[in-house]
């Protein structure tokens, strides 16, 4: 079905993390959940789309906003994976009128994500770098790599350079009030090996948020794709409980 094509179905929208595309949402748009069909951008920078604004927590938001809006998608649930996860936040934040909830999946803090300086040079020599790449994302499904974890790494090759330390400097400065989110339904997902965004991570989070936080036991960061049964049962869940209007 195109991205631009009319229907009555329920719109998701899948938004990728750091290092990432619309490619760790290949499962999900081909099967997607009853009643739903799911979207996913290419956030600009990814996978060697242009980078068309500038590289930053709300500039994503406010592109991801226009690209709703380009294909008629009004009140979507909004699922973020990581730094994606900051992006569907910033953007319910300001616009909370304009999504019908949010899957916060691994998803960065509400007061953003700081990443130690000592860090910053790794991240620089991940660019240009195959084999440092594909270890450092392999090092995000602790249980298993997904079957289509080569084009993950090749994605990942193919992000703009000035995302490398761009990203984390954009995520280290970034926060969001989660009073702006009252009213909001949310569901907070996290895994119990992730070493980015922790358990405890996860639980602070949807605390704040006022719900309780779903922690997949001996997954990673990667857990939507480590453990697509147990993410997508966790999903279904939520959205069938959504209000229709």
């Amino acid at each position: 079905m195109s991205e631009r094509t009319p229907t009555s179905e329920r719109t998701l929208v899948a938004v990728h993390g750091n290092f990432a595309s619309a490619r760790w949402w290949e499962e999900l748009r081909r099967d997607p959940p009853r009643g739903w069909r799911v979207i996913a951008p290419d956030l600009p920078g990814f996978a060697g789309t242009e980078l068309e604004t500038e590289v930053s927590i709300s500039a994503y938001a406010d592109w991801l906003g226009r690209w709703l809006e380009e294909r008629g998608v009004a009140r979507p649930a909004l699922l973020g994976h990581s730094l994606g996860g900051a992006v569907v936040l910033d953007f319910a934040a300001r616009h909370p009128e304009r999504c019908s909830g949010l899957i916060l999946a691994a998803s960065a803090p509400l007061g953003g994500l700081v990443t130690p300086e000592e860090n910053y040079p790794v991240l620089e020599m991940m660019r240009g770098n195959p084999a440092l790449l594909e270890m450092s994302l392999g090092a995000l499904f602790p249980s298993a790599r997904p079957a289509p974890f080569a084009g993950y790494v090749e994605d990942a090759g193919r992000m703009h350079a000035g995302h490398y330390s761009g990203n984390a400097r954009a995520l280290a400065a970034w926060q969001v009030d989660p009073a702006a989110l009252r009213g909001v339904p949310v569901l907070v997902l996290g895994g119990s090996e992730d070493r980015l965004i922790t358990p405890d991570m996860v639980r602070a989070q949807a605390g704040a948020l006022g719900t309780e936080a779903h922690i997949f036991e001996g997954r990673g960061h990667g857990f939507p794709q480590e453990d697509p049964p147990g993410f997508r049962a966790a999903l279904e869940g939520f959205l069938a409980a959504l209000p229709t209007n």
